[in-house]
């Protein structure tokens, strides 16, 4: 077993020292991808570090980081955790309110920002946060007392270090294995967000167990970044594995163009949330219903060849001489094609935070590229169960990790123990008490099953499920799940809580619609003119009765209805990980939604 170091410092500064020479990251610039090498981040992160206690900065003190995912928010994290720092980040799609709270609950003494337009969403608030005492800028001059840019807190770190050479060493050999190193605040879809602390040992308990499951090999040589980086995820599987395995990652400028940087970069795994995959095979479907018949009975053999030959994989199954001719066919007419979209390289897909339909993960084996579904949540780390190449059930999450615990208890939920479990909620020391037993398990909130293998499979969240008038418990992200395999539903939100049945919101995906609507002979219709279609409205009530023959009758949708405008994080209905704040939707949507009980 690999020996593991103390702290993420040390195994930041292993690797930039190991490999000063290789590329650590790629950023796009005027159409180039830049190299930036591992000895290049070594000497900038030594230089925000020791910038960052020329400013005053003292072990322990929290540092906010608050922009789009870039070299420079991973130069800022590395820096605060060198400066002995605790670094908390922020979602720069929250609101000011949100923001001035996450600043204030963790008394960030510095707060890293992109540019001056975010920075302006601070401003305002500056009067609350009295223990804020600098803005360190990475675009733009703030004009302020109170605000430098990135280079000049470098600056000042080259004069520092000249001042006191060995500063830095003495403040990285000073942190414990159990201090706090990051401080998440969960984007959560009710109330306000929680900062969970997760320890330089938590990280790296995670990192190893990861390290065990999926090998290098299977990791290959470079992937891209392109989630928030205040998101577990991104932040502790995504960025510090990377680094912990020396993998290059490459910067993505535009999500909006991920698919284009997919192509140039050529990963050979991509991490991504359920929605990127879900939009993906909309998008497939879409352009095929839209295809000449010829090719669309050339995809439909395709795929369902593909999908014969996923079959007997999954069983462990060799394939019969016939179907392994017919599947090499299928790959050369339509799967090498598709592979292509995502670079040609990918030997593996993770997806985490929400389940995907088991129609889909099917769908890309049978292209040649398996999608890995993992489960866990910021309070472990990230991952607690995970599928792998050599071990994994379409619908399961996986079994639980190297040295980690999973139970359910009697009301189905879900807990987990481990060194992967979080310290606890900042300044919430009842909260913690009431997440964490006294034995060190932790509730997730979650609800779930293991089968005879040791496969978990999630069945729902506790906090969400709906009792209707009549007493029925339904559990509404698996009705959900079958509703959005429809490709024009990009997500939907079941209801029904104390009324008499259920109903569901759904907001439809415009990129896949306006295929729908070329077909059907209204390419020029706006959005708001095409979900009032007649036909639009019966093809997906087809959809909603096909979906109503696999639940129970309590749980069947009898009315539904199309929000107006797709949800968005930026108005409010999403979480920065898209999923659904029921809340927000029942309030905003309260009208339309009691006209589905008329």
């Amino acid at each position: 077993m690999t020996t593991m170091p103390r702290n993420l410092i040390e195994m930041v500064n292993d690797r930039c020292r190991k490999d000063a020479n290789k590329t650590a990251f790629l950023v796009k610039k005027d159409g180039k991808w830049n190299p930036v090498t591992w000895g290049e981040v070594d000497r900038r992160v030594e230089r925000i570090a020791a910038g960052l206690r020329a400013l005053g900065v003292q072990t322990g003190d929290r540092i906010s980081i608050m922009g789009n995912t870039r070299l420079e928010w991973t130069l800022a994290d590395l820096g605060v955790l060198r400066a002995g720092g605790v670094s908390v980040g922020i979602y720069h799609t929250l609101s000011e309110e949100q923001i001035a709270y996450i600043l204030k609950d963790s008394g960030s003494t510095v707060l890293f920002v992109e540019n001056r337009a975010l920075s302006e969403k601070v401003q305002s608030r500056l009067a609350e946060l009295p223990e804020l005492k600098y803005r360190v800028c990475w675009d733009d001059n703030l004009e302020s007392a109170d605000a430098l840019r990135l280079e000049n807190l470098e600056q000042k770190g080259e004069s520092f270090l000249a001042e006191t050479p060995g500063a830095l060493k003495t403040v990285e050999k000073e942190i414990q294995p159990d201090d706090i190193a990051i401080i998440i605040y969960t984007s959560g879809t009710t109330g306000p967000p929680k900062g969970a602390c997760l320890s330089h040992k938590n990280i790296l308990a995670q990192i190893d167990l990861t390290g065990r499951l999926i090998t290098d090999e299977q990791l290959g040589d470079i992937m891209m970044f392109f989630l928030p980086l205040s998101h577990v995820g991104e932040r502790v599987p995504g960025q510090f594995v990377r680094i912990h395995r020396g993998v290059t990652a490459a910067y993505v400028n535009d999500i909006n163009r991920i698919l284009e940087d997919i192509v140039e970069i050529k990963p050979t795994f991509f991490g991504s949330v359920p929605r990127v995959f879900e939009k993906a095979y909309a998008r497939i479907q879409s352009e095929v219903a839209a295809a000449p018949p010829l090719k669309q009975k050339i995809f439909r053999w395709a795929e369902a060849v593909g999908r014969e030959t996923s079959r007997h994989l999954q069983a462990g199954r060799d394939l019969p001489p016939v179907l392994r001719v017919k599947q090499a066919i299928a790959d050369r007419l339509v799967f090498k094609k598709i592979r292509g979209i995502f670079g040609g390289r990918v030997r593996f897909f993770l997806s985490s935070s929400a389940p995907i339909a088991v129609e889909i993960l099917e769908f890309f084996h049978a292209c040649g590229m398996l999608v890995l579904e993992g489960y866990g949540q910021t309070e472990v780390s990230c991952f607690c169960n995970l599928c792998t190449p050599d071990a994994y059930r379409f619908g399961s999450v996986g079994r639980a990790m190297p040295e980690v615990d999973i139970k359910i208890a009697e009301d189905g939920e879900i807990m987990v123990k481990g060194d992967i479990v979080f310290k606890g909620y900042f300044n919430q020391p009842e909260l913690t008490r009431k997440t964490i037993t006294d034995d060190g398990w932790i509730y997730t909130g979650d609800l779930g099953r293991i089968d005879d293998d040791g496969y978990l499979w999630i069945t729902g969240r506790k906090k969400e499920i709906i009792v209707t008038s009549g007493g029925k418990n339904v559990t509404p992200s698996n009705i959900e799940r079958l509703l959005m395999n429809h490709p024009l539903i990009e997500l939907a939100m079941v209801h029904g809580d104390r009324r008499n049945y259920l109903t569901v919101l759904l907001s439809l995906s415009p990129d896949t619609l306006k295929g729908w609507a070329e077909t059907h002979g209204c390419p020029d219709l706006e959005f708001e003119r095409l979900i009032v279609r007649e036909d639009l409205k019966e093809e997906i009530q087809k959809h909603v009765d096909e979906v109503n023959k696999h639940l129970a009758r309590y749980e069947t949708i009898k009315k539904f209805a199309f929000v107006p405008r797709p949800f968005q994080v930026e108005t409010g209905e999403l979480t920065p990980t898209m999923k659904v704040k029921r809340g927000v939707v029942e309030q905003k949507y309260k009208d339309l939604l009691d006209r589905l009980y008329v």
